[in-house]
C-alpha cells in the first residue's frame, strides 16, 4: 500500500529526505495505522497535533486506506 505524508511547521526538518513540495511517499506490505506512520518516520508522538487522513481528522489508530493523504501538523500554540 501507498501513503503520501506532509509534515507541517518544525515536522519537516525531522525526515532527512522531506520534500516540502511532494511531501514523501511511503509503501508498507500490509495494512497501517496513524501511528505506524507517526513511528516509521521518527517523529515523537508528543510532537504531533493534528492528522488528517483525505482531509479527515484522525486519530492515532485510525487505520490509513491505500493511495491516502496523510497530513501531520505540529501542536499549535500561542495566544
Amino acid at each position: 500500500m501507498k501513503v503520501t505524508v506532509k509534515l507541517f511547521g518544525t515536522l519537516r526538518s525531522r525526515v532527512p529526505q522531506y520534500d516540502v513540495t511532494a511531501g514523501i511517499d511511503l509503501v508498507f506490505e500490509n495494512p497501517v495505522n496513524v501511528r505506524q506512520i507517526v513511528s516509521h518516520l521518527g517523529l515523537p508522538e508528543k510532537q504531533i497535533g493534528i492528522v488528517t487522513i483525505n482531509e479527515i481528522m484522525a486519530r492515532a489508530g485510525d487505520p490509513v486506506p491505500d493511495n491516502a493523504l496523510v497530513r501531520i501538523f505540529q501542536p499549535l500554540t500561542g495566544g
